[in-house]
């Protein structure tokens, strides 16, 4: 059995959990319930969507956050007010502002924010992300694949997850690539600025000194938007909030209950039944606002914070950590629950 720990702390320790399932480097406990808001962000490359519910779960609320012309304090968003930024204000202060006046609900005791994207580059440790340095990679944290991505597979093999025609559901997720890319997609000269800005404050003087290395034309999108994912987390450590990493498209799949999920392509049907999951989720909580979902990307933000409130109040959530890595949240529902 896992062990559930209660009201879990926004400073829990990643590296202290030493109790619960152990998978490889990586460790399963289940937390809840969850005490204050809860707050699912989907990345973008330029922008972030926020999907925010309160602390009894009454109430859902939307908001778009710009992350393009953070970097200059260009005025983007028209339904958050931006300050021009001064000039010794840097790309991830200026996001971190950006987040708190868009959502005060950051900042409330309890809070839990659940964020579309790993935390760091899968070669480097956290340890010095969290120390204000980058240590270069090191053969240690080279693999192919992180440990939380391979421990996030073998649960989903556990929970025997079926597509609709009966076979196997098989986890697809783009791999995190290593610090190299990042940097050689940082400096590619048709990098967009703002995202430039970001990986400079992120890696600092790392990222001139690594070794040039050939990189899709201003990066490929995944890789965009993790450099965004990658300020978010630096942004929100100052609050008091836990963070964890979660995936909408696998938060669907546990909640969808028979209903088909079309991919994304398919647009309008995609929206639909991604609707129709969050609107029967938000009646089962009791909670408004879940008709107002009216993109793919307010969907995915929506699925995170419902599922999760859905999960901390019925069943549990499942984290994985890692000490070099994060943690991951997943909510299960109770007969999910008894199968891990």
């Amino acid at each position: 059995m896992l062990r559930k720990s209660m009201n879990p702390s926004p400073a829990d320790s990643i590296a202290g959990a030493s109790s619960g399932a152990v998978t490889g480097q990586t460790t399963r406990r289940m937390i809840g319930p969850i005490i204050g808001p809860i707050i699912g962000i989907d990345v973008g490359e330029d922008f972030l969507d926020l999907a925010m519910l309160d602390g009894a779960a009454n109430t859902l609320r939307l908001a778009r956050v710009a992350v393009s012309g953070a970097d200059r304090g260009e005025i983007v968003e028209d339904d958050v007010p931006l300050a021009a930024v001064p000039k010794d204000r840097g790309v991830i202060d200026e996001l971190a502002r950006r987040l708190s006046v868009a959502a005060p609900e950051l900042g409330a005791e309890g809070a839990m924010v659940l964020i579309d994207s790993p935390r760091w580059p899968r070669d480097l440790d956290l340890a010095s992300h969290a120390a204000g340095t980058v240590a270069p990679p090191g053969s240690a944290r080279a693999s192919s694949a992180r440990a939380i991505d391979t421990s996030l597979r073998a649960m989903v093999r556990e929970l025997a997850l079926q597509n609709r025609d009966g076979t196997p559901f098989r986890l697809s997720m783009f791999p995190t690539p290593k610090f190299e890319f990042f940097s050689a997609c940082a400096r590619d000269p048709r990098c967009k600025p703002h995202l430039a800005a970001i990986a400079r404050e992120l890696f600092g003087a790392a990222l001139e000194s690594a070794p040039p290395t050939p990189a899709p034309a201003g990066g490929r999108i995944f890789t965009r938007f993790m450099l965004t994912g990658f300020a978010v987390y630096r942004a929100l450590e100052r609050t008091s909030a836990a963070l964890y990493e979660a995936y909408p498209d696998l938060a669907f799949r546990l909640w969808a209950h028979g209903e088909k999920i079309p991919p994304k392509g398919a647009r309008r049907d995609a929206l639909d039944a991604r609707r129709r999951i969050n609107c029967s989720l938000a009646d089962e909580l009791g909670c408004s606002g879940a008709a107002n979902i009216a993109t793919l990307d307010q969907a995915d933000a929506t699925i995170l914070a419902l599922s999760a409130a859905r999960a901390s109040r019925h069943a549990a959530i499942v984290v994985i950590e890692h000490p070099a890595e994060g943690r991951f949240a997943l909510a299960l529902d109770c007969d999910q629950v008894d199968r891990v």
